[in-house]
């Protein structure tokens, strides 16, 4: 991966790495999990604004479709103002655009409040990349950047159980409240924790700084990559999605079950980025490709009928290759991107999330014919995955 210029290393020095980090990563479970603690309310959404419960789902996709879709916008203007303002700002406007769901009087307008809070999140995941990318020592930046993905894909079980908690307690409502005040607080200690950097030159128009995007995709080794991404949380939404719509052989069908199913993955996210350090010493682009190969064989090996507890350590392999694909995709995409970190790290953060909604959708179709055909579908798009990022290293530069 590229240095950053020399008048951020020389006059600041590298940023702390243990505060940056564990602070980055749980701001960034908590900004995640809004894509998922929708899912432990749908019913008291539905009653509040007299819909139903597959209606009321379309929250969970209004947001990510926005969350994605911000990414493009906000990944430029981080380069164009700076990493920590664009996070900062971002933050503080998620923390109001919460709270406006929560007097959403119906789904057409709790649709339009989960989109404004997709899109004020989506400030934040590409700016904290490329802060990591440009700002953590270069040891310690695979490090870095796994405990963040590590972080996203935890999102997805840790938000869930919290939600589902506060609501038994509380109310659906204080789940929002308690996202924003989570928000505000982030937006302080995020002030306070991220060194102010370089700003993007004056003389240039916002608008000339999306160009960078035009030309990222025009380089064949970036254009492979960005592909590639899709397999990455495309195949364990996917997976998951799989879970719970056709629960494998073994695991039972209750919701204490699944949960336990999913948390069962979370060791694996926490033991990846214990082994950065080992990892880094191994190429980016060879990591790809390894662990997508990897993540397809595992789910392949689900398919096999051998009851709960088989299903539940090839999850945990599956779960440890993907989280071993992201920092390796994202490191292998800034090495390559020059100065537009910002626009080349939004690109692979809208990748993943067009992924994370692809994979549903994957598994919807054939969840018909049970688990292992799931897993099937999974496996071939982690393989998928895996020979687009071989063809990365066989394309010629642009």
């Amino acid at each position: 991966m590229s240095s950053p210029p020399a008048t951020e290393t020389t006059v600041r020095g590298w940023a702390p790495t243990g505060r940056t980090v564990a602070t980055i990563c749980a701001v960034g479970i908590l900004v995640v999990g809004q894509l998922y603690v929708v899912l432990p309310v749908l019913g008291d959404l539905a009653q509040v604004w007299g819909t139903s419960r597959a209606a009321a789902t379309w929250t969970t996709t209004a947001f990510g479709l926005a969350y994605g879709a911000g990414f493009l916008v906000t990944g430029p203007l981080s380069d164009r103002w700076g990493r920590r303002p664009v996070i900062v700002g971002g933050l503080a406007a998620t923390a109001l655009s919460t709270l406006v769901v929560i007097a959403a009087p119906s789904l057409g307008t709790g649709l339009a409040a989960r989109v404004a809070q997709g899109l004020t999140a989506s400030f934040f995941a590409p700016a904290a990349f490329a802060y990591l990318a440009e700002r953590v020592a270069p040891h310690r930046r695979v490090f870095a950047l796994t405990c963040l993905t590590s972080s996203f894909l935890a999102a997805g079980v840790i938000a869930q159980v919290l939600a589902q908690l506060v609501d038994d307690t509380f109310g659906w409502r204080a789940v929002f409240v308690a996202s924003a005040v989570g928000f505000a607080i982030s937006a302080l200690l995020l002030r306070g924790v991220l060194e102010p950097g370089r700003r993007g030159d004056s003389a240039a128009s916002v608008g000339s700084v999306f160009t960078a995007f035009a030309g990222l995709l025009r380089a064949p080794r970036l254009a492979l990559l960005y592909l590639s991404c899709l397999a990455v949380l495309g195949s364990f939404v996917g997976i998951y999605t799989g879970v719970q719509l056709a629960p494998p052989e073994g695991v039972g069908t209750g919701s204490t079950a699944l949960l336990v199913l999913r948390a069962s993955a979370i060791p694996a996210m926490i033991a990846v980025p214990l082994l950065a350090t080992r990892l880094a010493a191994i190429n980016p682009e060879l990591r790809l490709i390894t662990a997508l190969s990897a993540a397809g064989a595992a789910a392949a090996i689900t398919a096999v009928p051998l009851g709960g507890i088989w299903v539940a350590t090839w999850l945990f392999v599956f779960v440890a290759a993907v989280a071993v694909a992201a920092p390796a995709a994202v490191q292998a995409i800034a090495a390559q991107a020059g100065e537009a970190r910002g626009a080349a790290t939004a690109l692979y953060t809208f990748a993943l999330f067009l992924g994370a909604s692809a994979g549903p959708q994957l598994a919807n179709l054939v969840a018909g014919n049970g688990f292992p055909a799931v897993a099937l579908a999974i496996s071939a798009l982690g393989f998928a995955g895996a020979t687009l990022a071989f063809a990365s290293t066989k394309a010629q530069p642009a």
